[in-house]
């Protein structure tokens, strides 16, 4: 097996008879260079890709942020494989390494989301909505934040999205879903004159962030609920927050302050690339 590129010091893109692998172990990418031999003993964990595309967009997140989030990110996938019964999907790897890294981002700059379902995801998914609760603590320590619980159903729902073979996945309009996404896709795009990347990471959150808000936004009743960060983000983000007012349009649906604000902070990182 040989190196492709060094990813960082602990984590290197490799190829071995024509198929790709990301490897982890410690100091596995120090010093090396692309084509030299790698040592076995070196391996401690590996990743192997459903598609070309979910490798190369784990190598580019691996490159483009702290290794401390990656490691983090492995550590709470592999204490989830211990604990659920079911098998994970390896594109788990990518979007919860990203979930993670935009969490503590947001933390930082004062911004704590939560998420509006906590409750029904601990009742319906207690095993995943534990590993989320493990996983904030973990969180909290290596950063030194005071990360809500909330957030343990954000950890919760990254999982249930990474699950193989999921039965009710296949009792999901699919074809009703993928209009959806695909004509709120177009709004965004005419709305604000830009095109969209859609082999970025930017497109593969909005588009996990709008198949779990399709399931909920009938379910919506706390309309009421006011969530005060989302003035501040209505006043950073004009342009984003009228296309989410245009999506609500479209749906027919009234979204409360969590969501318009969710949906906002995914709309921005769509527009600004």
């Amino acid at each position: 097996m040989k190196i492709v590129k060094v990813l960082n010091n602990n984590s290197v893109l490799a190829d071995e008879d024509g198929i790709e692998y990301i490897l982890f172990g410690g100091g596995i990418g120090f010093n090396q260079k692309k084509g030299q031999e790698i040592e076995p003993s070196k391996i401690e964990r590996r990743f192997i890709a459903t598609s070309d595309s979910s490798i190369e967009k784990y190598g580019q997140l691996i490159e483009s942020i702290p290794e401390e989030y990656v490691t983090l990110a492995n550590t709470i996938i592999e204490q989830a494989r211990g604990q659920l019964k079911y098998a994970l999907s390896n594109t788990i790897y990518v979007s919860l390494t990203d979930h993670l890294y935009n969490l503590v981002r947001l933390y930082k700059d004062g911004m704590k989301l939560g998420n509006p379902l906590s409750w029904e995801i601990k009742k319906f998914y207690p095993l995943e909505y534990q590993v989320g609760l493990s996983a904030i603590s973990l969180i909290s320590q290596t950063f030194d934040l005071d990360v809500e619980e909330s957030e343990a159903g954000n950890i919760a729902m990254h999982l249930i999205n990474a699950q193989i073979n999921d039965q009710s996945s296949s009792m999901m309009d699919v074809q009703g879903v993928t209009k959806k996404i695909r004509d709120i896709m177009a709004l965004i795009r005419m709305h604000n004159g830009i095109e969209i990347d859609e082999t970025s990471l930017a497109f593969d959150r909005f588009v996990t962030h709008l198949r779990f808000f399709f399931k909920r936004v009938n379910a919506i009743k706390d309309f009421d609920q006011s969530n005060p960060l989302l003035e501040d983000v209505v006043k950073r983000y004009p342009k984003a927050y009228e296309t989410t007012k245009l999506v609500g349009e479209y749906l027919q649906a009234v979204l409360n302050d969590d969501e318009q604000l969710y949906l906002t902070l995914h709309i921005q990182k769509l527009i600004e690339k």
